[in-house]
Order: C-alpha cells, then structure tokens, then sequence
C-alpha cells in the first residue's frame, strides 16, 4: 500500500500529511492523512454536480477540506515556504485538519461545510492549544458563512471560506 502511495505522490495526485505531536519523535509513528490534491477531478470522477452538494454533504465535505488545504500549501509555498504542515488526531478521535508550525509557534486550520459555527467546531483547535500553551498562535474554522466570528476565546476564529484569497 505504502508504495502506491508513494507512487499517487510522485504523480501529484495526493498528499500524505505527517501526523502532529507535541513529542517530535512520536510524529514518526502516527499515520499520516491522505489527501486527493485535486478536489475537482474527484468530484468529476464520482460525477459530482454542484446540485448534488445537499444530498452529498460527506464526499464534499472531504472534497472542500482538500481544497483548502491544497490552498494552503499553494499559498504557504511563495510566502513562507518554511511553514510546517500537519494534521493532528489525539486518541478521542478529536483532531485539527491542518496544523501549521513555524518554529515553536502553532496554527491550526479547521474546515466545516456549513452555514453556521459554533464553540463546538473549534473543540480539536482547543485541544491543539491547550496542548502547545504560549506557543499556540491562533486558530481558525473556515465555514460557509459571511462574518468573521469569535469562537469561545480571543485566538479562535471562525472565517468565511472566501477570506482564504485575501492577503
């Protein structure tokens, strides 16, 4: 398996995203999260319409977080190509899509397909904080909404999903 992988990265048609752990040498040995890179011909390839997105809401949930997160590797690569990107699960099954790290600071990068958010979307943003103190930056959810909205504590975001494109 490992080697079709490798095969489907060198191709461009996935990405492994390395575990997160504030133990840098457990990150060696949790799984890393497999993403399709182009959410588009996936969606082609199931013979996803953008009609289908009510009925469909799991595959384009995983669709949109793909996206985004190709988004940020784009973005990432001509700003700051020294970030760090990972995913983090804990043994509660609560995780954060992307976590991004720039020395000892942290980020991390929730993705929801939905109109409206609350605290409770930011629960695997506050476990990652609460595991990294001071060094934890800020983290946000990108939903389907139009307003930034602040979610429980000052470092916790929620941000529509078009805010992605502007700086």
């Amino acid at each position: 398996m490992d080697r079709y992988l490798g095969l489907l990265e060198r191709l461009f048609l996935v990405r492994r995203l390395s575990a997160w752990h504030r133990n840098p040498g457990k990150r060696l040995i949790k799984s890393p999260k497999v993403y399709i890179r182009d959410s588009g011909l996936v969606a082609a390839l199931v013979q996803l319409s953008t009609e289908d997105w009510l009925r469909e809401r799991p595959i384009f949930g995983q669709l949109l977080e793909s996206f985004v997160l190709q988004q940020i590797v784009s973005q990432a690569g001509w700003t700051r190509p020294d970030l760090g990107l990972w995913h983090y699960r804990d043994k509660d099954q609560v995780e954060v899509d992307c976590v991004v790290t720039l020395g000892r600071r942290v980020w991390g990068v929730e993705v929801e397909l939905k109109q409206s958010v609350g605290a409770g979307d930011a629960k695997g943003l506050g476990r990652l904080a609460a595991l990294r103190g001071g060094d934890f930056a800020d983290g946000i959810v990108f939903y389907h909404g139009l307003d930034v909205l602040p979610l429980g504590r000052p470092d916790l975001l929620a941000v529509p999903l078009a805010r992605l494109w502007d700086h």
